[in-house]
Parts: C-alpha cells; sequence; structure tokens
C-alpha cells in the first residue's frame, strides 16, 4: 500500500449534506452566488448540476486563514511552499469546473482524486455522486490530508475517504474507480491509474507533453489504450512523490540558462545543438504565433522542442534541421505567445521548415484543442500510426498526437 495512511474522521454520513451553519453566512453566501454567476455568464459552467454543487459547498471553508472575498474570486490561491514555489493550492475555480464538466459525473459513480489538496475539490465530487463514501481523495503529506479531514468534516462529508500516501499507486485497496482525476499536473501516466480504472472509465489528467504545461484531457479506458474524449486547457502545480522523478529536460554547458525539453525516440542531440548554438543568432523579425500554432508545431514535429530560460521569464518553440545544421527558435515572453521573436543559426534550412510548418497550420484551418486527438498506448508498444499520427514517447505509456480538420 506504499505507506498509505488514512486521516481519521469524526463520524460518516451516507450523503453528503450542505454547509454548517458555523461555517457559512449571508455574506459568504452572497459572494459564492456571485461566482457562479460570473463563471455561468464566462460559458465555463454549462452542466447546472455543477452550478449548484459550486453553490453548496462554502469554498472559504477550506481557506479559513484568507478572507471570505478573497476565497471567492476566480484565483488559484497556494497553501503550502517548498523552496518558495507552491506544492499545493486551491485551484482556481474555473479550472476546477472544466475537470469536472469532462468527468461527466453522474449519481453512484466511484471517484479517486489524486492530489487532495484543500479537500474542496472533493467535497464537489461528493455532491455530485451524491454519496460521500464513494470518493476518495490522496496526497502525499499528512498536513494537507489532516487539514483536508478537517474542513470536509466541518462542511457536512465526513464520509469521505482521506487517505495520505503517494498518488502514483493510486488506491488499490478502493479500486476500481469509474471516474480517477488528478488535481495536480503530471508528465506521465502512472499504470497504477490505468489499472485501477474501469473498462470505459474516464481518466483527466493535467498532462505535461514536449514542454506545454496546459493539456488536460478526459481518457475514456479501452483495455489498455486510452483515448482522449475532451482536451481542455488548465494548468495546475506539479504531481510530486514517484511520479515526479520522470523528468525530460536538459541543459547544455554552451547556454547554461537555458532548459530543454525532449521527448523524442532519438536521444537528445546535445553536440549537434552545442555546434549549432556556438554560432551567432540572426534575428529575423517577429511572427504572429498563437498558442495553438505553437502547439501543433511541437506536436506535429520530431525536430520541435520547447525551450525555456530558468527564470521562466523567456520560452521558446525550436526546430533544427539535422542534414544543415540550422536552427530557427521562436520566442516568446508570455504564455498566451503572439508577437514571437525568431532567431536563426546557421543557414536557412530549419527557418524555412518552420515557416512552411506555421503556414501548414494556417492551410488546415489553425486547428486547436477541439481538433486535437490523443492516444495513449503502452510504451514501446507495436502500433501502426495513421497518415497524420506522431508519436511522442514517454514513460509507462507513449503519446499518439493528431489533428482532425475539415479542411
Amino acid at each position: 500500500m506504499h505507506g498509505q495512511t488514512e486521516q481519521a474522521t469524526n463520524g460518516s454520513t451516507a450523503e453528503p449534506s450542505g454547509p454548517s451553519s458555523l461555517t457559512d453566512s449571508p455574506e459568504t453566501v452572497r459572494l459564492r452566488n456571485a461566482l457562479v454567476a460570473q463563471l455561468e455568464r464566462e460559458g465555463t459552467i454549462r452542466d447546472t448540476r455543477i452550478a449548484a454543487a459550486l453553490r453548496r459547498v462554502p469554498r472559504h471553508a477550506f481557506v479559513p486563514e484568507l478572507p471570505a472575498a478573497r476565497a471567492y474570486r476566480d484565483e488559484v490561491v497556494p497553501v503550502k511552499y517548498e523552496n518558495q514555489e507552491p506544492v499545493s493550492t486551491l485551484s482556481q475555480p474555473s479550472a476546477i469546473v472544466t475537470m469536472l464538466e469532462q468527468l461527466e459525473l453522474a449519481s453512484g459513480l466511484r471517484v479517486l482524486e489524486v492530489g487532495a489538496g484543500t479537500g474542496y475539490n472533493a467535497a464537489l465530487l461528493a455532491e455530485l455522486v451524491e454519496a460521500d463514501e464513494l470518493v476518495s481523495a490522496i496526497d502525499l503529506d499528512d498536513d494537507l490530508t489532516a487539514r483536508a479531514r478537517r474542513a470536509l468534516d466541518a462542511t457536512g462529508h465526513a464520509g469521505l475517504r482521506i487517505v495520505t500516501g503517494d498518488g502514483f499507486y493510486g488506491l488499490p485497496q478502493r479500486a476500481p474507480f469509474d471516474r480517477i482525476e488528478l488535481s495536480v499536473a503530471t508528465r506521465i501516466i502512472s499504470p497504477h491509474w490505468v489499472e485501477q480504472l474501469v473498462e470505459g472509465g474516464l481518466l483527466v489528467v493535467p498532462l505535461h507533453l514536449k514542454g506545454l504545461r496546459f493539456l488536460t484531457p478526459a481518457w475514456r479506458k479501452h483495455g489498455d489504450t486510452l483515448r482522449s474524449e475532451s482536451i481542455r486547457a488548465c494548468t495546475f502545480v506539479l504531481l510530486r512523490g514517484t511520479g515526479a522523478a520522470e523528468r525530460a529536460t536538459f541543459r547544455l554547458p554552451v547556454r547554461p540558462e537555458l532548459r530543454f525539453v525532449w521527448e523524442s525516440d532519438d536521444e537528445f542531440p546535445a553536440g549537434l545543438l552545442t555546434r549549432i548554438l556556438k554560432r551567432e543568432g540572426r534575428a529575423q523579425g517577429e511572427l504572429p504565433v498563437s498558442w495553438a500554432a505553437a502547439t501543433h508545431l511541437l506536436l506535429t514535429h520530431e525536430d520541435a522542442f520547447y525551450a525555456e530560460t530558468a527564470d521562466r521569464r523567456l520560452r521558446g518553440i525550436a526546430l533544427f534541421d539535422r542534414a544543415s545544421e540550422s536552427l530557427a527558435v521562436l520566442i516568446s515572453a508570455t504564455d498566451g505567445w503572439g508577437a514571437s521573436s525568431a532567431i536563426t543559426y546557421g543557414d536557412e534550412t530549419a527557418y524555412e521548415r518552420l515557416s512552411a510548418a506555421l503556414q501548414d497550420w494556417v492551410n488546415q484551418g489553425r486547428p486547436g484543442l477541439r481538433e486535437l486527438r490523443l492516444r495513449a498506448v503502452p510504451a514501446g508498444t507495436d502500433v501502426e500510426l495513421q497518415p497524420g499520427e506522431h508519436r511522442i514517447p514517454k514513460p509507462y505509456f507513449d503519446l499518439i498526437a493528431s489533428y482532425h480538420t475539415r479542411v
């Protein structure tokens, strides 16, 4: 059971109840209703059951150290830091709602949440499956699970299971699950999550892929394969524990301030990139590059990779040409991309390939996340790729990306 321990509860209930009078007031009810109304206006909430759950669960009770007005902003609230970096948060309400929509929750479904945090999302899960005992949540640190336990007891969800342990291993003693949700980002898909998911069940995972930090697929299980049914844009703090050890980042002595993310069947071309980056770079002006175009470039070109400065103030997407030993880099100072500076090393071959790739994205109708499809197959499995499919190797499960366009 990998050192799992369960936080004690002061009782159990067959069904979740509403917030206790000790944690709610007319002002917090007003703030909560205002937040839900905002998310409805923005189109984030589509399911009326999710709206009702958000109105019932007092979000401020899970961060009692904050003024209630801040708890009801559509913002992330860090609750624990390590080395001055947040390692646990109360997630942004719009991100929580997005993933709840993807989970397609219904009464009676068994759910596991990896990354319990404050316990707020677990309470919403319990509301949506209409029984506390159907929901389990796991987190790495006992101080976090103890905090979540107290908040859940206070808000009428004493029957919800909170466990301290390494989320990479799931929760086998409570499996199988109809739904598994990660409230943390991950670089990998754990085989334990797939094993503990029922056939046809859904796994929603914020996934780091080729340096992209915002892809959140909802995977449907088909045997030992997962297929994305929806992909949304959410960002979360990274999973800690066993799964956090799987990294695909590299540095070069020639440019020590840069981190390169490399996920390819070939080894990281350290020697080639070192030779290229020793040359003088040439500015090629600015290119209008959206995040959808940058994503398409990374996922459909094996010679494309992501790089960023150690302080994350600058990020770049690069494409190199092995034969000519040339490199073209698009540099952006914002997560949303937009006007990006283009720099080339060597001759124009890589830059011409990059420009052609961006034009190909335009010619295909500028596909984004709605057109993106992902498959996850056991690592190393012999799979015949269809035209337009591109394989991205990962530990445990390789990913196969393609775009379904009407152009």
